[in-house]
């Protein structure tokens, strides 16, 4: 069969394709197809849903995500006139695999600070195609997205790197620029890598993108960092862009384990 997507909705909950699956294990997802299924989730929550705009989501993934049936349970913290707070729970047949909270502002006018500089990329059409190899399966996740080098060589970092979801979140539903950004967020370690995938896994227990506005376009840029630390930790940290410029910044903790 031929999946045209992340998941389909069912009446039980949420079917993850395998174009979900991750690199590290074929019966795990990838973190960005369900970080950003919980980012549809806050997008869409509460009765004014649409007065609000999301400004940093902070997940933290409690245990491999499995590619089986998913429940998303999202709920109020703290709901003010200008601010809300929102939790959410990703569930797989009851038990929880990830957590995470947004904050959400009333989207009005308001005063522009001063435009920042801002360094031209070449357009992803411009920039050579990357391919994540180190994944071990056919099918997954590096299937469903493309990526473009706009500056650097993969293998170290600092590297520059376009992205885009090839397939939609949702079976037929559009996904969303947020939503597409968080599909890619949670990959920014297999594109700029740490260490070498062969000799070392590098997983992210967490995964916390804070907005500058609400981003726009299909294709996101990341300037990314990582670290190895030497003492089994490390970080991937990354500047996002859109077509109109800055508009993010995301962060990872890692878990570095060398393979033996």
């Amino acid at each position: 069969m031929q999946h045209t997507s992340f998941y389909r909705r069912t009446d039980d909950g949420w079917f993850s394709t395998p174009l979900t699956r991750g690199p590290w294990d074929e019966h795990a997802q990838h973190g960005g197809p369900p970080a950003a299924l919980v980012t549809r989730a806050f997008e869409r929550a509460g009765e004014r849903a649409g007065e609000f705009i999301v400004a940093r989501v902070a997940f933290e993934i409690l245990r491999p995500v499995p590619l089986d049936l998913l429940h998303v349970h999202c709920e109020p913290i703290k709901l003010g006139r200008t601010v809300e707070r929102w939790q959410a729970t990703l569930s797989c047949r009851g038990t929880p695999v990830l957590e995470a909270r947004a904050l959400r502002v009333l989207a009005r006018p308001g005063p522009l600070s001063p435009e920042q500089p801002f360094t031209p990329w070449p357009q992803p059409n411009e920039a050579s195609e990357l391919k994540l190899r180190f994944f071990r399966w056919e099918v997954g996740y590096h299937q469903a997205v493309e990526l473009r080098v706009a500056g650097g060589t993969w293998g170290s970092t600092p590297i520059r790197v376009w992205g885009r979801p090839r397939v939609p979140l949702v079976a037929d539903e559009p996904t969303t620029p947020l939503q597409a950004l968080m599909i890619l967020a949670d990959a920014q370690s297999g594109m700029g890598v740490p260490l070498d995938p062969l000799k070392a896994t590098f997983i992210n227990p967490d995964l916390t993108v804070y907005l500058e506005r609400p981003p726009v376009g299909e294709w996101f840029g990341f300037d990314i960092r990582s670290t190895a630390s030497g003492q089994g930790m490390g970080l991937a940290q990354s500047e996002v862009r859109d077509g109109q410029g800055v508009v993010a910044r995301s962060a990872q903790s890692l878990v570095i384990v060398a393979r033996s």
